[in-house]
C-alpha cells in the first residue's frame, strides 16, 4: 500500500513541499476551529504565500462539530463558493478536524485533494495519519466515514506549545498504546517524563512509522490494523458517554486499564505486567470520575462498536508489553468486571 508522505518540520518548509507536488489548483480552503484560527493559523501564513488567498472555513472547537448537519454545512460552503474537483482542503487542527476535514474532501464531488497539518500530538501521532476519516452518529464514535489519504501531511511539533496541558497529556494516550501493542522500548522510553518531553520530536516520528508500518500492512483493518484498537473498545463508550466532558486519550487511557486487565484474566499477560501497565497509565492520567450505576450504560454503548460481530462484544487486546492479540471475544460479565477492577472495587486475586 503506498503511503502519502508525513513530513515533518518547521511551517518555514510548507511552501516547498506543496510546490514540490506541481499541481494547480482552483480554489484552497483551510478549515480550522476557533482555536487554531487564532493560535496556528498566523504561523502557517506568515511563512506561505500560496495560502495567503486561501478561503477560511471556522468551526466552533469539539466533538461536537464532528457530525453531519456540520459536513453538509461545510460542503454548502464549498459548493457555495465555487469549489470544484480541482480545489484543495487543508486541514490545520487537531483530531477532530483531521476526521471531519478529511471526510468531508474525501465525498464532495466523489473527493477532492486535502492535506493534512496536525496540530496536536494525538493528531500527530494518530489521527492525521492512516487514511481514516469520519463523523459521530447520535454521540457514538466514528460510525460514518471513508478510507482516503490525505495529499500528505505536514506536522510541526512547535504547534504542541499552543495546546493547553491537558491537550497535551490527551495526545499520550495513542504514544502509550504504541508502546503496548507494539514496541517494548518505546514503552520503556515513557517511564522517563523529563526525558521524553525533551525528546518530543523523536517520539513523535518513531509513533509515525509504526503507525505506517501497520497501515501499509493492512489499509483496510482486516488483519493487523485492528491491534490499534487497543484500549479504543471500552475508550470509545467512555468517551461517548461522556461527550465533551472526557478527552480522547484520557479515554482511551481508562480503556487500556481495563482491557489490560481483560488480557490479564484471559491469561495473555502476567500479573506482574499489568501492574508495570498500571502504574505507567496513572503516571499520565487520573482516573475519570465514573460511578458503578454508569457502567451499565456505558456497556450498552459499547454495541455500537464497529469491531462487534454478531452482537459479541470483540476486542484487541496484548498477549505482552509490545505484542497484540486481535478478535478476543470476550463476555459482557468479564467486561464489567473490568470497570469495577478500575474503580478499585475488586482485587486482582478474586
Amino acid at each position: 500500500m503506498s503511503l502519502p508522505t508525513c513530513y515533518q518540520g518547521s511551517v518555514t518548509q510548507f511552501d516547498s513541499v506543496l510546490l514540490s507536488f506541481d499541481k494547480k489548483w482552483t480554489n484552497i480552503y483551510i478549515l480550522a476551529d476557533e482555536n487554531t484560527k487564532v493560535d496556528c493559523l498566523p504561523m502557517l501564513l506568515k511563512h506561505s504565500k500560496e495560502l495567503q488567498q486561501a478561503n477560511l472555513l471556522v468551526l466552533d472547537p469539539g466533538e461536537e462539530a464532528k457530525t453531519l448537519e456540520i459536513a453538509e454545512s461545510l460542503w454548502s460552503s464549498l459548493l457555495e463558493t465555487g469549489a470544484d474537483r480541482k480545489s484543495l482542503v487543508i486541514n490545520l487542527g487537531g483530531g477532530v478536524i483531521t476526521d471531519l476535514g478529511g471526510f468531508v474532501a474525501s465525498t464532495f464531488k466523489r473527493g477532492i485533494d486535502f492535506i493534512h497539518i496536525p496540530t496536536t500530538l494525538l493528531a500527530q501521532v494518530d489521527a492525521a495519519i492512516g487514511g481514516k476519516t469520519g463523523v459521530n452518529l447520535e454521540y457514538s464514535k466514528n460510525q460514518v466515514g471513508t478510507f482516503a489519504h490525505p495529499l500528505f501531511v505536514f506536522s510541526d511539533i512547535g504547534f504542541l506549545r499552543t495546546l493547553p496541558q491537558r491537550e497535551l497529556l490527551s495526545g499520550l494516550g495513542e504514544v502509550i498504546k504504541y508502546g503496548l501493542i507494539l514496541d517494548r522500548d518505546l514503552f520503556n522510553l515513557l517511564k522517563d517524563k523529563q526525558g521524553l518531553l525533551a525528546n518530543l520530536d523523536s517520539m513523535v516520528s518513531t509513533c509515525i512509522k509504526l503507525k505506517e508500518q501497520v497501515v501499509r500492512s493492512d489499509f483496510k483493518e482486516t488483519g493487523r490494523r485492528k491491534s490499534l484498537n487497543f484500549g479504543h473498545t471500552i475508550g470509545h463508550a467512555i468517551e461517548s458517554y461522556f461527550m465533551g466532558e472526557v478527552l480522547h486519550g484520557e479515554a482511551v487511557a481508562a480503556g487500556m486499564y481495563c482491557e489490560s486487565y481483560l488480557s490479564w484474566k484471559l491469561g495473555f499477560i502476567s500479573p506482574q505486567e499489568l501492574e508495570e501497565i498500571e502504574i505507567l497509565i496513572c503516571s499520565y492520567f487520573e482516573k475519570i470520575q465514573l460511578e458503578v450505576r454508569q457502567i451499565d450504560p456505558i456497556l450498552e454503548e459499547m454495541k455500537n462498536d464497529k469491531k462487534n460481530e454478531e452482537g459479541k462484544l470483540n476486542f484487541s487486546l496484548i498477549d505482552r508489553i509490545g505484542s497484540y492479540k486481535a478478535n478476543c471475544i470476550v463476555d459482557k460479565k468479564l467486561v464489567k468486571e473490568s470497570f469495577m477492577y478500575y474503580l478499585n472495587q475488586n482485587k486482582i486475586n478474586n
